[in-house]
């Protein structure tokens, strides 16, 4: 096989081979996509990418166009390798997308790639481990106990803002200072202009409390920061540098995990997406249609709010409400 190294078109992540059309095809998609694309979704597919090329580097196998028996070998060795279902199928996505791209046949809709990862569904649990929720409670705990440093000053004001929003971490750390209004009654509103599910920018208003907004305030003022990014990273106790990375959100989510006491095995579980497992928890909790939920978070389908309130949608479930109608709850 030709070294992989060399097949490389651009920059785009996907192997073709040199002065082909779909060479073309990939080179000129990659290009437009950079503009359309958030930076973590074109980071994932090359990462993607990357795990595919070097199963099919080992296995001697070509990987665009690759052959529906390599593409189902892959999904076999994944499996061996202790990967989960909902992994793989990303890798697949990506290979998939690859093929569409470079107007080439799809091999992951063949057959035998289809039975190969039903055989994987069947021994191996899609369960996917969620990330240990930070809801109100825990937000409004380090906020009783924040000092007033920078650090403190600017985690505190994320931590609302990320919750009043449900904001992912890239939306959070894309917010500039032009993005939030102030309004008259001293609420305001955060405008995301591009997420995961708004591919074409056309934006969201998201409220702000009262509070949040006070927080923010006095997180701008004491950084000093007027215009640009409203998160930034902190040099030291009190130097102020460029926007937050988006891998920084879930450190801090960690941080004040950390200081409000939670166990470690939970602190551990804490991610990115923990505050927006939290705020989805509270407001099914709060008994909130679950059409504002989504509105909320912006998703377009009900299926990530009801796993993440899973725990919450049981405990008011029909047999719950049964059990207890009957008197089977009583102690």
């Amino acid at each position: 096989m030709t070294d992989p190294n060399t097949l490389i078109e651009g920059t785009a992540p996907w192997v073709v081979q040199p002065g082909s059309s779909a060479a073309d095809h990939v080179r000129t998609w990659w290009q437009r996509a950079q503009h359309v694309y958030p930076v973590n979704t074109l980071k994932a597919w090359r990462a993607d990418w990357a795990v595919y090329l070097r199963y099919c580097t080992e296995a001697n196998a070509v990987p665009l166009p690759g052959e529906p028996a390599s593409v189902a070998g892959f999904v076999a060795a994944s499996r061996n390798a202790g990967k989960k279902p909902a992994t793989v199928n990303r890798y697949l996505a990506t290979v998939a997308l690859a093929h569409r791209v470079a107007k080439l046949e799809n091999p992951v809709t063949d057959e035998a790639v289809k039975l190969e990862l039903k055989g994987f569904h069947a021994v191996v649990s899609s369960r996917q481990k969620q990330a240990h929720p930070l809801g109100w409670t825990d937000i409004k705990a380090y906020l009783d106990l924040a000092g007033t440093s920078l650090r403190e000053t600017r985690d505190s004001a994320l931590l609302c803002l990320a919750y009043d929003t449900m904001a992912r971490r890239s939306e959070l750390v894309a917010l500039d200072v032009k993005d939030i209004e102030r309004l008259p009654d001293g609420t305001g509103r955060a405008l995301i202009r591009r997420s995961k599910t708004d591919q074409a920018g056309e934006g969201h208003q998201a409220y702000l409390s009262r509070q949040t907004v006070r927080l923010l305030l006095t997180w701008t003022d004491a950084a000093a920061v007027s215009a640009g990014a409203v998160f930034r990273r902190l040099i030291g106790r009190s130097i102020v540098g460029d926007r937050l990375h988006v891998d920084a959100v879930a450190e801090v989510y960690k941080r004040v995990a950390k200081a409000i006491g939670m166990p470690t095995e939970q602190v551990e579980a804490v991610s990115g997406h923990s505050i927006r497992v939290g705020a989805a928890q509270d407001l099914l909790a709060l008994n909130i249609d679950l059409a504002s939920v989504m509105q909320a978070g912006r998703w377009k389908s009900a299926r990530m709010p009801m796993r993440y309130g899973e725990q919450v949608l049981a405990a008011r479930g029909g047999m719950a409400r049964a059990a207890a109608v009957q008197g089977r709850d009583r102690e």
